[in-house]
């Protein structure tokens, strides 16, 4: 007796993108569906008649160019619409924001993150920035970025979440599974160009989970250039040794206040939710990533697809 995987050979990893992003009730088009395809040498021609096979036959759903699971209401599709809508004026403020974070010292690369990487969001969305310094001079900038935050902005994290850094000596993310590597592959460049291609040039490793990812099939909108001028100039005023001995101070300072502040984390949860490193700071106290994998392989079991 045929199976549904049988009859539809790419029926599981369809079932593996659109499960993911159900998790976060959004619907893809299939371009997107092919650029996570768990599975490679897909064509398009091929991707969109297997997909109109299962829309037919009621296996998934597809309404105004989206796709989605049979579960989902067409209501998914008219969210996400209107997030979109949103999502273009939270990038104008983005921009905003990093042309004003370039002339910060040390500062090599902002990226976008969080719901804005993928160019949505919604009342209650957070703007959130990929930070990338100076080696060694992470946590002058961080300390910088907080202080804004706490005066100029009331300590509002609305348009200016900054919680997570690395230096340009370390682009490489360590961590990988699903969620990480979707993260990766998902964030957008929105200052310095160039280093963020480094960046997808150092995880390469992306390509274990999504084989048909590539730096070509991005969708890269306008960020904003400039400021090295100023920015160095303001850079050569801080002595060298002056400036490694205050990066380093800065980050014991953080890591013992984060230790008042969340004295219920053991070893292991410190160092995957509130990183404290030279080369890397990572503040999510309230790390979702167990959470959605463990969703995840809930709803690929409830489709009938291995969790391996």
């Amino acid at each position: 007796m045929l199976t549904t995987v049988d009859t539809y050979p790419l029926y599981a990893p369809v079932v593996r993108v659109l499960s993911y992003y159900d998790l976060f009730e959004y619907p893809l088009r299939s371009d997107e569906i092919g650029l996570f395809l768990p599975v490679a040498g897909v064509s398009s021609y091929e991707l969109e008649g297997s997909l109109a096979e299962m829309v037919a036959d009621g296996k998934i759903r597809k309404v105004k160019g989206y796709y989605f699971l049979p579960h989902r209401e067409s209501s998914v599709v008219e969210r996400r619409i209107a997030m979109e809508e949103h999502g273009n004026r939270m990038w104008r403020i983005a921009r905003l924001m990093t042309s004003l974070m370039r002339y910060t010292p040390f500062v090599r690369g902002v990226f976008i993150s969080g719901q804005l990487c993928r160019y949505i969001a919604d009342e209650q969305s957070d703007i959130d920035y990929f930070i990338v310094t100076e080696p060694r001079r992470l946590w002058i900038v961080r300390t910088l970025f907080v202080l804004f935050r706490r005066t100029l902005l009331f300590n509002s994290r609305k348009y200016f979440c900054t919680n997570y850094y690395v230096t340009a000596d370390n682009l490489t993310i360590k961590e990988r599974n699903p969620y990480v590597a979707c993260e990766v592959a998902s964030l957008k460049p929105i200052y310095n160009r160039e280093i963020f291609d480094r960046f997808i040039e150092e995880n390469d490793w992306v390509g274990e989970f999504y084989p048909n990812f590539s730096i070509e099939r991005i969708e890269i909108r306008r960020g904003v250039e400039g400021g090295e001028r100023f920015r160095r100039l303001l850079e050569c005023l801080i002595p060298a040794r002056l400036a490694d001995r205050l990066d380093k101070r800065l980050m014991e300072t953080t890591r013992k206040f984060w230790r008042r502040k969340f004295p219920g984390l053991d070893a292991r949860a410190y160092e995957s939710s509130l990183r404290t490193r030279r080369d890397e700071s990572r503040a999510h106290p309230n790390d979702q990533a167990p959470v959605v994998l463990e969703r995840y392989n809930a709803g690929l079991r409830m489709y009938g697809i291995s969790d391996e």
